[in-house]
């Protein structure tokens, strides 16, 4: 071998050797800061503590579920109150609907929702339940809303339409009796699993900025769906609640295309920490699907519109909210206090989906009773 050979073979491995540790700087980088648990493990790699226990509550076989009021200064069910206690804590709740589902005194399904087992509808708004496929269909028409939806974001005031499914455990008899099964420190995982399809979406109207309250924060149309657990702070050796409440939401579409960029790039879209409610400390932390391997639910018109099977591990990704959010703080004395799929639509917005076999897993590391 020449001096030159030498030295140009010598330039190729020195030339692999950084390509290759380019490579695994990039993969770090990528990586860095995320927790095992967070993305994509599934149920088959976590073991069941030897002295845990498992429970699950998956949506039951009743003809309708129990209907949420829309009037947010009042929690509680305000129709298909027969069906409460057989929901097992299961509720379609509404919030801002300016015509609630309750406003249908038939449950009888229409000609839309086939061999369904009962059907509410409005002007503004649908719900469809089909008890032996464990599926609801729920829809939300913001055109047909006074000044085609376009105040409720007036005053700062981000928010929207909302049509969720939910699991809301404190409609159940025994839930403050049995605080301990929903205490995170009895809990070493939290699964929830469910198909979501997009059927239609239209987001194409545009409010009139002469029409809407000055302050108004949005004008065109938003249309986005999650799903979002939420966790209460409980005084430790009290039952009294701290005030101090996490939204953790899981993103899986947008309609705007900014969004869905972030979406794909593993982006957070927003954090808000100790964002002021009234007297509480409200914390809103989002994933989106793609940081846990999952693909974004597209309606029709984006190729998709198909049932898109979705699973998530909660508490690592919540835990890691705490922390960036709150600092050195027990998530032990977090309480679970809900669930919900669903959406939240905009200025003259229009949604329409499905969710099929919902569940939530809650593997204990220790048996709570």
């Amino acid at each position: 071998m020449t001096p030159m050979e030498a030295r140009l073979k010598c330039y190729a491995i020195s030339l692999a050797l950084l390509l290759v540790a380019g490579l695994i700087l990039a993969w770090y980088l990528h990586f860095k800061g995320r927790e095992q648990g967070v993305y994509a493990l599934s149920r088959e790699q976590v073991v069941v503590p030897a002295k845990g226990k498992v429970r699950k509550m998956a949506l039951p076989e009743i003809d309708g579920l129990p209907i949420w009021s829309v009037d947010t200064k009042v929690n509680r069910i305000a129709c298909n109150r027969q069906y409460k206690e057989a929901s097992q804590g299961w509720v379609i709740k509404q919030w801002k609907n300016q015509d609630s589902l309750c406003n249908d005194k038939s449950p009888e399904p229409a000609a839309s929702c086939p061999d369904a087992s009962s059907e509410l509808s409005t002007r503004t708004s649908r719900y469809c339940h089909w008890k032996r496929e464990r599926k609801v269909l729920l829809s939300m028409d913001a055109a047909k809303m006074v000044n085609r939806g376009c105040n409720p974001n007036a005053k700062g005031n981000v928010g929207g339409f909302v049509s969720y499914l939910a699991w809301e455990p404190k409609i159940l008899p025994d839930f403050f009796k049995q605080r301990e099964r929903y205490m995170l420190r009895n809990i070493e995982e939290i699964f929830v699993r469910f198909r979501f399809r997009n059927r239609k979406v239209d987001d194409a109207y545009e409010c009139d900025r002469s029409k809407v309250d000055k302050d108004a924060v949005h004008t065109k149309a938003i249309v986005h769906s999650y799903a979002t657990a939420t966790f209460s702070e409980i005084e430790p050796g009290t039952r009294r609640g701290t005030g101090r409440t996490i939204f953790y939401q899981i993103l899986n579409y947008d309609a705007r295309a900014k969004v869905q960029k972030h979406i794909l790039q593993g982006r957070h879209v927003y954090v808000t920490c100790n964002y002021k409610n009234h007297k509480h400390s409200t914390m809103i932390y989002r994933d989106t699907v793609w940081e846990f391997g999952q693909p974004i639910a597209w309606p029709p018109r984006k190729g998709g519109g198909e049932f898109v099977d979705y699973e998530f591990n909660l508490l690592a990704g919540m835990q890691r909210g705490i922390e960036e959010c709150y600092g050195d703080i027990d998530p032990g004395n977090f309480i679970f206090t809900g669930f919900h799929i669903g959406t939240e639509i905009k200025n003259g917005a229009f949604h329409e989906f499905a969710i099929e076999k919902p569940e939530i897993e809650i593997i204990y590391s220790r048996d709570p009773g």
